[in-house]
């Protein structure tokens, strides 16, 4: 079995005028929901086994809470393709992850997010709001073997939600 933790960025900071979109960083609601789900999917006992994420500020900054709750003793892999990824593009960085590696987590951005899931599960999730995690399990050994709407949907979270 190999399970995806996709979590959709926190909120970011739009409001700062000179920055580009690559360089927004979360805002103060973005600083307050990604410890918060990084310690709600703590306490549900996940245990990831790598957590790849768009090199985005506002992406590396909510992968950075959920691996300081979740996967403390290894590094983020940043991915550029990730950044503004469409579900295809996700879909390929899925197939080359390491068959050693049973759950992982890919942080990026909308649409891409909600749309890798969708494919992945047949349409259960229609849209990811910011900080919002999407479980999918599939019945795979290998990470090339995983095939559109071949996933299960084990649970879709977001900060609303858990209030």
């Amino acid at each position: 079995m190999k399970t995806v933790l996709f979590a959709r960025h926190a909120k970011s900071n739009w409001g700062q005028e000179g920055i580009s979109d690559f360089e927004r960083p979360l805002n103060s609601q973005g600083e307050v929901d990604a410890p918060a789900m990084a310690s709600y999917l703590e306490q549900c006992g996940y245990v990831i086994h790598q957590i790849l994420s768009s090199d985005a500020a506002r992406a590396m900054a909510t992968a950075t809470e959920y691996k300081n709750h979740l996967t403390p003793q290894i590094d983020i892999l940043t991915e550029h393709s990730l950044y503004l990824a469409s579900h295809l593009d996700i879909a390929d960085v899925v197939k080359n992850i390491s068959a050693k590696n049973s759950t992982v987590m890919i942080v990026g951005h909308n649409p891409g997010m909600s749309e890798i899931v969708d494919y992945y599960v047949d349409g259960s999730v229609d849209d990811m709001p910011t900080c919002s995690v999407a479980i999918v399990q599939f019945d795979v050994s290998n990470w090339k073997d995983v095939k559109v709407a071949s996933g299960d949907l084990l649970a879709f979270e977001y900060p609303k939600k858990l209030i």
